[in-house]
């Protein structure tokens, strides 16, 4: 069944534009187009909406007020804001009431690859057991204001170190992990940092989001069982490396703009599902543990068995409902399946997939098998990149040898 996806712009050049770019995906799209945000709504009355794509800057009714009023109206529509205006207020009012920001111009294998990507993580993302076992989606924790207003005031270039330690000032928590980050064996120094804007130049500023995310993530999925707490200490024990060797990955494959901060972060949430089953899996988690110990069956199918759906699935479904990027989101749910993506070439999931791999971490031996994933050939040959092994591994060794070493 094709999906329905409604453009609105009030330039009828950009329309005529993406009409153009997207006609060779016509049978598998049905396209909409509007010119304002009352012609919007109005189509919506009468036609179901699978996608949204509007322009920020209208006439009349703003994209942000029209894919607020489409949030309210139909939840189950997929909102994101086409703009070509990168300023921090914009992108933090598009970042209230869309899924996803894409800067025009917008070429067509960008934008046919994003929607193919949301496609995919909405199809997945509609099994009902999902919801039954992590909860109302309206329960679930949202993810923390101040998240958006770092990442808003770090896509500004404008921004200045002090302006982003102002952020972290109003939150003592993250203030206190920031300055017990760097003032740990991780940097080495010999005097004792106390200074926020300090703290930020030491860490770098892209990684602020990240920490912020880490932070919200513990405390919004308490694990308080002794055994659990095990289990969770290596959960970030291999998200740490993974992120880590992801990123530096991508950076191998010369990607470009936020991709390798894209492979970061997928690298950091990769098993979170895994954190939402050890805080909120009951029995259901011992009864898996138990079974990854005793079975030799893939530890996905058994989450199946257990849970009605995986660990990626479970994390897949939280981040959509946080709007974190489509890309990010693909690189954690296909993280055991990359060759069900459709694009041939290096992204976010390469990367996750690939470190996921390399680095084995070195978790209870009774339940070693809690973190296999195995390393799909065929999808690195289908991408031209299985030659880049070796030199992956030899990341992977340097990351396990740097991270050892501080840990003793």
């Amino acid at each position: 069944m094709k999906k329905n996806i409604l453009f609105v712009d009030d330039d009828e050049n950009v329309i005529n534009g993406i009409r153009r770019q997207l006609r060779p995906y016509r049978e598998q799209w049905q396209l909409f187009f509007a010119q304002s945000g009352n012609q919007a709504l109005q189509l919506m009355q009468h036609t179901p909406v699978d996608l949204i794509i509007s322009d920020m800057l209208m006439p009349e009714m703003q994209g942000n007020e029209l894919l607020r009023q489409v949030g309210k109206l139909y939840p189950g529509t997929i909102r994101v804001i086409l703009s070509g205006y990168a300023d921090e207020e914009t992108i933090k009012c598009a970042l209230e009431v869309a899924h996803q920001h894409l800067i025009k111009p917008c070429n067509a294998e960008t934008l046919r690859e994003t929607i193919a990507q949301i496609f995919k993580i909405q199809d997945c993302l509609k099994n009902p057991r999902i919801m039954e076992g992590i909860g109302d989606p309206n329960q679930l924790p949202s993810l923390p204001k101040i998240y958006h207003e770092i990442n808003a005031a770090i896509a500004n270039d404008n921004t200045t170190v002090n302006e982003l330690a102002e952020i972290f000032a109003r939150d003592m928590v993250l203030s206190a992990k920031l300055l017990q980050l760097v003032n740990s064996a991780y940097f080495g120094l010999h005097r004792i940092v106390s200074n926020l804007s300090d703290a930020i130049n030491m860490v770098g500023i892209k990684k602020l989001g990240n920490l912020v995310l880490s932070v919200h993530l513990k405390t919004a999925f308490p694990v308080t069982d002794p055994l659990m707490e095990r289990y969770m200490h290596y959960l970030w024990k291999d998200a740490a490396r993974v992120a880590e060797l992801a990123k530096l990955i991508s950076i191998s494959e010369r990607q470009q703009q936020d991709r390798p901060d894209q492979a970061y972060l997928g690298g950091l949430l990769h098993n979170m599902g895994l954190l939402i089953f050890l805080s909120r899996g009951g029995d259901r988690i011992k009864t898996l543990l138990e079974q990854v110990k005793n079975t030799n069956t893939p530890v996905s199918e058994l989450e199946t068995q257990i849970f009605g759906f995986t660990r990626s699935e479970a994390t897949a479904y939280l981040l959509s409902l946080w709007k974190i990027p489509p890309r990010i989101i693909e690189s954690i749910l296909l993280q055991n399946t990359p060759s069900d993506a459709a694009y041939n070439g290096v992204s976010a999931l390469t990367a996750v997939h690939v470190a996921a791999c390399l680095l084995k971490p070195a978790v209870m031996e009774e339940c070693g098998r809690l973190f296999d994933i195995a390393l799909d050939t065929q999808y690195l040959q289908r991408i031209d990149k299985i030659d880049r092994l070796p030199e992956w591994q030899i990341l992977a060794d340097k990351v396990i040898a740097r991270l050892d070493a501080e840990e003793t």
